[in-house]
């Protein structure tokens, strides 16, 4: 089911770790890498949304932050159901069928996997051919605990050593040089699979 994604309203802070989260992962408790870790916090929140295969908007970068979307579908066949690009949906402000309102005891929102279902009389209905935009507000207000720590080893990663390639788990080097990753560099070289295993429940997974 395809659609056209708009951010009305970007998130305010795309970032995953604040200021003194951003200190505590890499060990300091000054200001003194403050720069270099703001630069590092949005690199990480990047990454992770990438990994998280979270929707793009056109040239709004993904996030898992909070924004207020718009998602216009064109179905050309009735569905039992429309699949939101962002999640988890906190609030659907509208939805117009063909230009048309719908009222808000029409429909209801399932917001962990973001699937809106249209109801008859409050029995399930099919969402009919035609145009359909839905408003809604979606993604992390408040960053989940789970979500903090991923982020935090990322940040380590990215502010170890340059040298150091992210993610390799092991370096044999008396035979010529053998490399063990945690994850497949092919796959992604800058998540471990702890990371990987943290971000499951936040990695979108189309239908």
């Amino acid at each position: 089911m395809r659609s056209i994604l708009t951010v009305t309203t970007p998130a305010a802070d795309r970032n995953l770790l604040s200021v003194a989260e951003l200190r505590a992962a890499v060990g300091v408790s000054d200001s003194s890498r403050d720069a270099e870790l703001a630069i590092v916090g949005a690199r990480v929140a990047a990454t992770i949304a990438r990994i998280c295969r979270v929707a793009t908007a056109g040239a709004t970068p993904a996030t898992l932050r909070e924004e207020v979307l718009s998602e216009t579908f064109r179905l050309d066949r009735s569905a039992d159901c429309l699949i939101l690009s962002r999640l988890p949906v906190s609030s659907v402000a509208s939805v117009t069928e063909d230009g048309t309102a719908v009222d808000a005891a029409d429909y209801e929102v399932d917001a962990s996997p973001g699937m809106l279902l249209r109801l008859s009389g409050d029995d399930p209905a099919c969402w009919r051919c035609g145009k359909i935009v839905v408003a809604y507000t979606a993604g992390w207000a408040t960053v989940p605990d789970d979500l903090k720590d991923a982020a935090a080893r990322m940040v380590r990663i990215f502010s170890a050593d340059a040298t150091q390639e992210p993610g390799l788990k092991r370096e044999n080097i008396p035979g010529l040089i053998e490399k063990e990753w945690w994850v497949a560099p092919a796959d992604d070289p800058l998540a471990p699979a702890d990371v990987i295993e943290l971000l499951g429940p936040y990695i979108q997974h189309w239908i």
